[in-house]
């Protein structure tokens, strides 16, 4: 495996995972963990749920893969469909990365032009414009991309409707869409920042595209759409969605997405939507079986008291340590910042020695310091985070002169 790691980031402690259950996992050592990661946010519901276990166990004997319309995808479509907001009809494909592709194109066609707005420090997968905004910067985080990638680029700044103005001002009429988290990173939007911004796309002919890979059916079972009370024209689902599962689907306005309709291929803006797999009922069956324990009464307002008491107790622990930094994020997230510092990397190295102390103590949470809660955590669990957090604080100061220096590095 290059690097020792299936995907951009490594892990500051060796890690191969054989199992999970629950709210835990077990490495190849026997070692248990608290699980916070939850696979980088698929399994809300936790490892090996058993209505999904035997959804997917069901569907096995009946096919894996068909490249054509099956009964699970056309019964999730519907179930998309069904939930207020702005999927009218919907595609799929197998990642988060390739949904945001398909939905920036959607927008390129449908109103002929080539810019598109992202936000600085925002991440909506791997592809060419995507990445250019990641981690703050005006420039690819990757090599292979080309500078021509960059021309068709507006960075903003997240929450500062100032300068979104600024760049409807100077690009309006050449920008196709707005490609946006609504809570970009585990930061919450400013009151009135994602109904401005809607605004603005309205009154210059812009799409408004929602990244909902990360927030869809983890801030409510609407997603961001109803949690802020926002809906975009566009939006893109990931992760819980397919239910642990490769599975991700594109929705929006019918008169947007009808351009991927096959029957437009000798249109001049059809859009080619299409993966040998996307769609395919394993992750479909997976992903209805997920939306059907998410929509029982209650679910939300679990997972909310459990976010509220994870934040909690992270940031008392950073005040009793003397740290620098915040919590933020909502509902079932709760990430660490530890500088306030806008600056790229600031805090970097303490988060990365508390992320290395962390996962000494049996907790799993991703290199962000971001903590994914599931259904089946409980508070007693919540707490263990809190404590082994303390602890990891702790072992991280001690091994510098101290916390502010390490801050500084």
């Amino acid at each position: 495996m290059v690097g020792g790691s299936n995907s951009a980031f490594l892990l500051p402690v060796k890690l191969c995972l054989e199992r999970g259950a629950g709210s835990r996992v077990w490495d190849t050592n026997g070692r248990e963990y608290m699980d916070f990661l939850l696979a980088s946010g698929p399994l809300i519901l936790g490892h090996s749920h058993p209505r999904v276990c035997e959804a997917v166990t069901r569907q096995l004997s009946n096919g894996t893969a068909f490249h054509t319309l099956n009964r699970p995808a056309l019964e999730l479509a519907s179930r998309l469909v069904d939930i207020p907001g702005c999927v009218e009809t919907v595609r799929f494909a197998s990642t988060g990365t390739e949904a945001v592709m398909h939905a920036v194109r959607l927008a390129r066609a449908y109103t002929g032009r080539d810019k598109v707005l992202i936000f600085a420090g925002s991440y909506h997968g791997s592809h060419d414009l995507s990445i250019i905004g990641y981690r703050g910067a005006v420039r690819a985080k990757s090599g292979g991309v080309p500078d021509s990638a960059l021309e068709d680029a507006v960075i903003a700044r997240f929450n500062d409707i100032d300068s979104v103005e600024a760049s409807f001002a100077t690009h309006g009429s050449s920008l196709a869409a707005v490609l946006i988290e609504p809570q970009q990173r585990s930061l919450d939007p400013l009151p009135e920042f994602l109904t401005r911004l809607a605004q603005l796309c309205r009154s210059s002919g812009v799409l408004l595209i929602f990244d909902e890979v990360l927030t869809g059916f983890r801030l409510a079972f609407g997603g961001a759409q109803e949690y802020y009370g926002v809906e975009p024209d566009l939006v893109c689902y990931g992760k819980i969605v397919g239910g642990g599962f490769p599975l991700s689907a594109i929705g929006g306005r019918r008169q947007i997405m009808r351009l991927a309709d096959p029957a437009l291929q000798s249109a001049p803006n059809f859009v080619h939507i299409s993966g040998t797999l996307s769609g395919n009922p394993v992750s479909a069956v997976a992903g209805l079986a997920t939306l059907a324990e998410l929509d029982k009464p209650g679910v939300y307002d679990h997972l909310h008291r459990l976010g509220e008491r994870l934040r909690g107790g992270l940031a008392w622990q950073l005040n009793t340590h003397g740290i620098e930094g915040s919590v933020i994020g909502s509902g079932p997230i709760a990430a660490v910042r530890f500088s306030d510092s806008d600056q790229p990397g600031s805090g970097l190295a303490l988060r990365e020695a508390v992320n290395r102390e962390l996962i000494l103590r049996g907790v799993l949470a991703q290199l962000q310091t971001r903590f994914y809660i599931s259904l089946v955590h409980t508070e007693a669990e919540i707490d263990f985070a809190v404590d082994a957090f303390g602890g990891a604080l702790r072992a991280a100061i001690e091994r510098t002169s101290s916390a502010e220096g390490l801050l500084a590095v």
